[in-house]
């Protein structure tokens, strides 16, 4: 725990709490002195952003990038703020804890005057979180494409897969957030909060809309991609298929007529001296014209 000077001398207190070794309500609930329901909000991974205040303490859940990925794309976690008058409480597990030093980097240089402010500055930090990985993801995306164009093959179409499941993940996550910040901005709780706070407030919304729409952005166009080299790859399918149809149909020609002189039967030409070169002739002719009528067809 943290202890930080406020607004007149008052003292307010920062604590970083790591849940991931926590299993049981009834811990946070004695040593944090949460209600039942925020307890198992705090336990919960995949709740949502959003915001709630009971007139004395307010209770945040913000998204923010994994430190790991899985499966080869970013995903994003829940932290958990609960502020009250004189303390702030920051929830966060292995995979959201790297963001902790950030925050604290932010506050030696701004004023935390109180726990607002410092859960203000949270949420810009967290909110800028997600610039850094959208700006390597579309570094990746242009690399991606480079190499697609010089050769589809499999694993170019697998990498964009994880490109853009993670940028979905991003994008969620970030929308949630703009929605919680806004309504955050409209609760009781910020019409007692100084102009500075509010300030603060609306560069941490700012900041959150920008990520949004950078995630929207690059979601949409990483799915344009995805769209354009899977249409690329039916195309390449299909003039495939269709080679092999022109194929299939002209060789059933020299198939038909080796058949056909194939039977144990008396038949025309077989007896001829050179007749063979006859049949060979007959056969490049009708294959020329079978070549001609599919040519007109299909080209």
């Amino acid at each position: 725990m943290q202890m930080y000077l406020g607004e007149e001398g008052k003292k307010y207190y920062w604590r970083v709490v790591d849940v991931s070794n926590i299993t049981d309500v009834e811990t946070l609930e004695n040593k944090f002195d949460l209600t039942e329901e925020m307890s198992e909000y705090v336990l919960d991974s995949n709740e949502r952003a959003r915001v709630d205040y009971d007139g004395k303490n307010l209770f945040v859940v913000i998204h923010v990038p994994a430190f790991t990925q899985n499966d080869g794309h970013y995903e994003t976690r829940s932290i958990k703020f609960f502020v009250n008058a004189d303390s702030i409480f920051m929830f966060v597990t292995y995979d959201t804890n790297y963001i902790v030093p950030q925050i604290e980097r932010l506050i030696d240089v701004e004023e935390a005057s109180s726990p607002m402010m410092m859960l203000f500055l949270s949420l810009f930090v967290i909110s800028d979180s997600f610039l850094p990985i959208l700006d390597k993801l579309n570094e990746e995306r242009l690399h991606l494409n480079r190499r697609l164009r010089t050769n589809t093959n499999n694993q170019g179409i697998w990498d964009l897969s994880d490109l853009e499941v993670g940028l979905i993940y991003l994008g969620a996550a970030t929308r949630q957030n703009v929605v919680a910040i806004r309504q955050m901005r409209i609760t009781s709780a910020i019409k007692k909060c100084s102009a500075a706070e509010k300030e603060q407030l609306e560069d941490a919304y700012i900041e959150a809309k920008q990520a949004g729409e950078m995630a929207d952005m690059a979601s949409s166009i990483v799915e344009q991609m995805s769209g354009m080299y899977n249409n690329l790859i039916n195309i390449r399918l299909n003039e495939t298929m269709r080679i092999m149809t022109v194929w299939s149909l002209l060789m059933t020609i020299p198939t038909i007529i080796s058949g056909f002189f194939g039977m144990n039967v008396d038949l025309p030409l077989t007896t001829m001296k050179g007749g063979w070169i006859l049949i060979t002739l007959i056969t490049a002719v009708l294959l020329w014209i079978m070549w001609k009528f599919i040519w007109k067809k299909l080209w």
